[in-house]
C-alpha cells in the first residue's frame, strides 16, 4: 500500500481533509511508527558489506540505501561464506600471541559488539587482527529504514502494513485535546499487533539465535584448545622431572 493511502486512511477516519491533520503532519506521525516498528521487531532486514583490516579491525555497522543497521543478526566472511562467530568481550585473551597472527581469506574470524543497538556508535570488534591484506565481511541485520515519501510502499510485511495506520491514528489523536481515550484505543491495537508480527519474525528463530548468538564456538576453537595444549605441554614437563627423581 502507498504511504499516501495511509495517510488519506487516517485523515479519513478522524474526518479531517488536512484541515488540522496536514499531510505533511501525519506523515511525519507516520515515520515515527515506521522507525519504533523497525528498532521493536527488527522486520527491517538487509544485507551490508565491511572491510577490516589490521588498521581497521574496529568497523562501524554499515549502512545500506542509507539505512542503520542496528546489529549483526549473521556474519560471514564475504569470499569463502564462513561464518564469522560472536563472541563476548572478556573471552577475547587480547595477550595471546594467537590474535595476532596472519588472516587471510581463509582464516576464521570472530566478532564481538561494542556499544550494540545504538545505530550511530555501534562497531564490530573483530579478532585475530588481520597483519596483511583486509578481509570483506557480509553482515545481514536489522534496519532504521529512512523516511517515507508519500509515493512510497513500506519495507512492511504487506498484512501489518495496518500499524502504520494504527501509530498514525495514535499519534493523531495525542495531539487533539479531549482524545485520550481514542488515543489509548489505537495504541492498544497497536501494540498487539506490533506483538503478533514479533511472534511470526521469531518463528524464523526458534531459538532466538539469531539475535542472542551463544558464542560456543569461540570458547572450543580457540581457548579451549590453546588451554589444552598449555596443559599438555604442563602435564609432559611434570612427568619428565618425576622419571628424573
Amino acid at each position: 500500500m502507498l504511504v499516501s493511502q495511509i495517510v488519506t486512511n487516517i485523515q479519513n477516519t478522524l474526518e479531517d481533509d488536512g484541515v488540522y491533520a496536514t499531510d505533511a503532519f501525519v506523515l511525519d506521525v507516520v515515520n515515527n511508527g515506521y522507525k519504533l516498528i523497525a528498532a521493536l521487531t527488527m522486520f527491517d532486514e538487509r544485507r551490508g558489506t565491511v572491510s577490516v583490516s589490521g588498521a581497521r579491525n574496529m568497523v562501524y555497522m554499515p549502512q545500506v540505501s542509507s539505512a542503520e543497521m542496528l546489529g549483526p543478526a549473521y556474519v560471514a566472511n564475504t569470499s569463502t561464506g564462513n561464518r564469522v562467530s560472536p563472541a563476548r568481550l572478556e573471552e577475547f585473551e587480547l595477550h595471546l600471541a594467537e590474535w595476532e597472527g596472519q588472516v587471510d581469506s581463509a582464516d576464521t574470524m570472530y566478532y564481538t559488539m561494542l556499544a550494540p543497538y545504538h545505530n550511530s556508535e555501534s562497531m564490530l570488534w573483530c579478532m585475530p587482527v588481520p597483519s596483511t591484506g583486509s578481509v570483506g565481511l557480509t553482515i545481514v541485520g536489522p534496519c532504521i529504514p529512512v523516511d517515507l515519501v508519500a509515493t512510497d510502499t513500506p519495507r512492511l510485511p504487506e498484512e501489518y502494513q495496518d500499524l502504520l495506520y494504527y501509530y498514525g491514528l495514535f499519534g493523531c489523536y495525542v495531539a487533539e485535546p479531549q482524545r485520550a481515550e481514542d488515543a489509548v484505543g489505537a495504541y492498544k491495537v497497536f501494540v498487539e499487533r506490533t506483538n503478533q508480527l514479533i511472534e511470526q519474525l521469531k518463528s524464523r528463530f526458534p531459538s532466538w539465535q539469531g539475535f542472542r548468538p551463544s558464542p560456543v564456538e569461540f570458547k572450543y576453537t580457540t581457548i579451549m584448545r590453546y588451554q589444552q595444549k598449555q596443559a599438555a605441554q604442563t602435564k609432559g614437563a611434570e612427568v619428565e622431572e618425576n622419571e628424573s627423581k
